[in-house]
């Protein structure tokens, strides 16, 4: 896997690299996503003579032989579909060396029927707080980033001045950036209904699974976390004041074709029960997003 996908930069020089993760090329990380998979089922189970298995986490780990991050292998294996390319190959390995198939080329939808229903159980559902929330956000688009941008919306009930943004790296559970909702980065409108919506335009992390908390805060000390939300994987804070505490994937993510007027946000008739939904080319930074509405439970 390592000589058809190279993984340093001079020989693969679409990959996304930096000093503490590698990511393949997006036209490759079905087949990446693809191969562990099959690592995964053949070796597995039942190993002889004591031999741990190979397994898929989220947490991954080479002493237990855990391999991952699967949140994002499984978005990998929907984003690249197996191509013409890659269906030949499983052909060829198939007949002329190793007799037997990659069932996830022949059927990627294998991946959500063995390992979707362990997501569901362990994460728990997200729900939109009716005091504060973030409410739409924009984090990759195709060439240099651009238009990169948090929003939340407070109620008129909050003192949103001790409200803060901390922004996680997924790649090592730690904070990067920390706002107040009283920075003059934000610019706030009133949104009418009792709430008013705050919007930041900075720089974010392009994940995969990276994270952002908001907490609310009585002088120095933290007394909540609102909400901890990621994109493309979960995150486990290591610092900081969601420290200890699992991200809520939002389910829905960016690619590096997604424009710079795409966005992630929430949509629905009622606060409480809004759904992440990704909007192509219909970003609202500052006003309410299409499809919704500030209505109370």
């Amino acid at each position: 896997m390592y000589c058809l996908k190279p993984a340093n930069k001079e020989a693969a020089p679409d990959t996304e690299t930096d000093r503490e993760r590698w990511a393949p090329p997006v036209q490759v990380r079905g087949d990446i996503a693809r191969s562990l998979m099959y690592m995964a089922v053949c070796y597995g189970f039942q190993q002889p003579g004591g031999i741990p298995n190979l397994q898929l986490s989220d947490s991954p780990s080479i002493e237990n032989r855990e391999m991952g991050l699967l949140s994002a292998l499984l978005k990998w294996n929907e984003i690249d579909p197996p191509s013409r390319e890659e269906r030949l190959r499983n052909d060829r390995i198939c007949r002329l060396y190793q007799h037997n198939r990659n069932p996830f080329v022949d059927h990627p939808e294998y991946a959500n029927l063995i390992w979707n229903h362990i997501d569901k159980i362990n994460r728990p559902a997200s729900h939109t707080n009716v005091k504060a929330w973030v409410n739409e956000f924009h984090y990759n688009n195709k060439g240099k980033d651009c238009n990169e941008f948090v929003e939340i919306i407070a109620s008129s009930s909050t003192d949103a001045s001790r409200l803060r943004l901390v922004l996680y790296n997924g790649a090592n559970g730690k904070m990067y950036k920390k706002l107040s909702l009283a920075d003059e980065i934000f610019n706030v409108r009133n949104l009418g209904a009792g709430f008013s919506i705050y919007t930041a335009y900075l720089p974010l992390q392009n994940g995969p699974r990276d994270s952002m908390a908001l907490v609310s805060v009585n002088g120095g000390d933290v007394v909540e976390v609102v909400q901890f939300l990621s994109y493309e994987g979960t995150v486990k804070a290591c610092d900081g004041p969601a420290m200890d505490i699992e991200s809520v994937d939002v389910k829905v993510y960016e690619t590096e074709e997604s424009s710079e007027l795409d966005s992630l946000g929430l949509t629905g008739e009622e606060i409480g029960g809004f759904e992440w939904t990704k909007f192509i080319g219909r970003a609202t930074p500052g006003r309410p997003n299409a499809g919704q509405r500030f209505v109370a439970t």
